[in-house]
């Protein structure tokens, strides 16, 4: 089997508004196979205007090399969403994630509201 998610993806606050300020995705997964070096990819559609704000400019992906430890874990992640372009019309935005071990990829994904001002 491999990487087993033990509790799904969860954000707080679920309630943003753009520009967010930090978003905290938490999950918590092992490996059955006592550890293993995978890649977590966080991503948003590109069919609207939200991106992730990273240092470099906004981006629809984040990609992070992970260790997943044989026991279960809680895993942390921070994570910003600004607008691009023209003010949104979105009620929420939905992050997915994959985790790529070395044997399987696991999905998983949150919603979070958009607050409008």
């Amino acid at each position: 089997m491999a990487i087993v998610i033990d509790e799904q993806l969860t954000a707080s606050p679920t309630r943003v508004g753009l520009p967010s300020k930090s978003v905290v995705l938490r999950q918590t997964l092992h490996s059955d196979l006592g550890g293993e070096s995978a890649t977590l990819t966080y991503s948003l559609s590109k069919a609207h205007n939200v991106s992730f704000e990273v240092a470099g400019g906004p981006v629809k992906q984040i990609e992070l090399e992970i260790q997943v430890p044989g026991n279960a874990t809680e895993r942390p992640d921070t994570v910003q969403l600004m607008e691009i372009g023209g003010g949104t019309e979105m009620a929420q935005v939905t992050i997915k994630m994959s985790i790529a071990g070395e044997d399987n990829t696991v999905n998983g994904s949150v919603t979070l509201a958009i607050q409008q001002d």
